[in-house]
């Protein structure tokens, strides 16, 4: 029996569920061939007994993660003039859609403006050479 194998039948059903769930995202996400894939799963799996074995481990929903997901992709296919139909797709109200891209928009300059306006003082300026 190969060691792939014997982790299926013998290893414990939630680090088997890790590494199955883990080898199938792989794979939609590069070509990879599942065998190799397998492999990157069961080392998931693994590192995850290794590093949280014998802790009770909660896993979020990520529902703040999940929304911040939607409201970019709200953001990045605003035109101008499709608040409605973004309203309609994303199943949000008219006014929410209006907030999400004023909110988005703002997030997006300022990470482009990086600390241009943060108040903190030039560091070249004043200095004597």
């Amino acid at each position: 029996m190969s060691d792939l194998n014997q982790f299926r039948s013998k290893g414990p059903e939630l680090l088997v569920e890790l590494a199955q769930h883990t080898s199938e995202t792989v794979r939609e996400i590069i070509d990879i061939e599942p065998a190799v894939a397998d492999q990157i799963g069961q080392a998931v799996a693994n590192r995850m007994m290794q590093v949280w074995g014998g802790q009770n481990v909660y896993f979020p929903m990520g529902m703040v993660w999940k929304v911040s997901q939607r409201d970019r992709e709200i953001f990045l296919e605003f035109d101008g003039r499709n608040h409605h139909e973004l309203a309609r797709k994303f199943g949000v109200s008219l006014q929410w859609v209006y907030s999400v891209v004023k909110r988005v928009r703002k997030e997006e300059l300022d990470r482009m403006q990086g600390k241009l306006f943060d108040g903190e003082p030039d560091t070249d300026t004043g200095k004597k050479e």
